[in-house]
């Protein structure tokens, strides 16, 4: 009996040591290493984008042919595969917070976000525009390009930058900010994405870092499914991208019926990409741009995960590669017209040191020859796929919206205070009681001091509301 007893606590004690060892471990990222791995991050992002956007959507039924291709951006411009990343950016170091109150976040949109959008960010932005804010904006029954949009990876790599070597930091800062646009499928894809790129600060192998991330996704999922598929695939047809391409399109375009804007087709095309890039920075990207589909988003993400691994001087390094050392705003309102590079690495680290201190690391040193002493992370699943689908349909959502607007209309925030008065003018209107109608319409009163919300609450004003 106790040799029995003395063998089951040994099985229970090898998972909780293994846990403890793992707790106590820390990797060590010197602050020149991070500076270096976030502008590699960037670099590759905006490469990935820019030089990609002739191939977006220019290969559907076939791919085409691997085009020549050499890193060659010093100026970058806003595209949305980088501006709503870099809007969120903006508003946590102005606000003090990497999870920015949704009504903050709604008010930034209204500032900001207001041209250079498409389906799933295009019709969240114009829920917000009634007073519906996140993360209602992705539900179901109000945006009908949630459920699949290609957002939820080529909004999310930046946070993967926040979180060097915490794959799980990087998800769930990532899952606030994409629960504005998608749900379900997309919020897999987004846990997949930031995964990687927070362990190609600390891994040098692909492959390892595809596969170790899907922890962080529901196996029940189809892009863990997939992912587990393009693996497969891989290994059938080690040196015949095409074969693995035309596979993907097969199950996952043609017979599960996901179109080419959706997470699970375009990430089939990334994992393609990176698997048989092997590493190698021009390559890969040579292959995203053949395979199609929303080619420059793809190549964006591939080049994140590459960028970070290899770092900037590495980059750089190679004869004729050419770095972006400016961002130039061309979308984006209320924010800079430019950024340099400098500018926009310096304000990510800013970030991603809060983002190691809030996951248990800290830093030792002053200035550039600090070093992060960053906790060892596993990637752990970030939301079971039951667990991010909305419920309900469009009048019980409705129901919903309108009780909460009414509750929020005594919000300690001023913003969440006028974006319930905004929706309920729009949408409730003749349902108010007196004492209700009464408190919108001071509440949008008020609003009209605010110089980015003014001309909501003036249009809301307008509408037949009666104290």
């Amino acid at each position: 009996m106790l040799k029995a007893s003395c063998i089951l606590i040994g099985a229970t004690m090898v998972p909780a040591l293994a846990a403890m060892a793992q707790a106590a471990e820390t990797k060590r990222l010197s602050r020149a290493e991070l500076l270096d791995r976030i502008r590699g991050g960037w670099a590759g992002q905006m490469i990935g984008n820019v030089q990609g956007l002739p191939f977006e959507f220019k290969y559907k039924d076939e791919p085409g042919p691997l085009p020549d291709f050499t890193p060659n951006l010093p100026r970058c411009p806003s595209d949305d595969d980088t501006d709503i990343e870099w809007t969120h950016l903006h508003a946590m170091d102005r606000l003090g917070t990497l999870l920015v109150p949704y009504p903050d976040l709604a008010r930034e949109w209204v500032r900001s976000i207001n041209r250079g959008i498409w389906v799933s960010n295009e019709h969240a932005r114009k829920l917000i525009g009634q007073g519906i804010i996140p993360p209602w904006t992705s539900h179901f029954a109000l945006n009908p390009h949630a459920k699949y949009n290609l957002s939820g990876q080529f909004c999310a790599e930046a946070f993967g930058l926040l979180a060097p070597g915490l794959p799980n930091e990087a998800g769930r800062i990532a899952r606030h900010y994409v629960h504005i646009t998608v749900r379900g499928e997309p919020v897999q894809a987004c846990a997949h994405t930031t995964a990687m790129i927070a362990l190609a600060f600390f891994e040098r192998d692909v492959e390892r870092i595809v596969t170790r991330s899907l922890d962080a996704v529901d196996p029940k999922s189809e892009h863990a499914e997939m992912v587990r598929d393009v693996l497969a695939w891989h290994k059938q047809w080690p040196a015949d991208w095409q074969a693995a391409r035309a596979t993907i399109q097969k199950k996952y375009r043609d017979e599960r019926k996901w179109n080419m804007n959706a997470t699970v087709t375009n990430g089939a095309l990334v994992v393609a990409a990176l698997l048989y890039g092997k590493g190698d920075f021009v390559e890969t990207l040579r292959l995203s741009f053949a395979m199609g589909y929303d080619a420059d988003c793809n190549a964006a993400t591939c080049g994140t995960v590459l960028g970070v691994m290899l770092g900037a001087r590495a980059m750089a390094a190679h004869p004729g590669w050419v770095l972006p050392e400016h961002y130039d705003n061309n979308t984006r309102d209320g924010l800079p017209k430019t950024e340099t590079m400098d500018e926009l690495v310096a304000l990510t680290t800013r970030l991603a040191e809060k983002a190691i201190l809030a996951a248990g690391g800290r830093r030792e040193g002053e200035g550039d020859t600090a070093v992060y002493l960053i906790p060892a992370q596993e990637p752990a699943l970030l939301e079971r796929l039951e667990d991010g689908l909305p419920k309900g349909d469009l009048k019980e959502v409705d129901e919903a919206i309108d009780q909460e607007a009414l509750n929020r209309l005594d919000d300690t925030s001023a913003t969440a205070r006028v974006f319930a008065a905004i929706r309920l003018a729009n949408h409730r209107r003749d349902r108010l009681t007196p004492a209700e109608a009464a408190r919108v319409r001071s509440t949008l009163e008020e609003a009209l001091k605010d110089d980015v919300l003014a001309p909501l609450a003036k249009a809301a004003l307008d509408s037949p509301v009666k104290p």
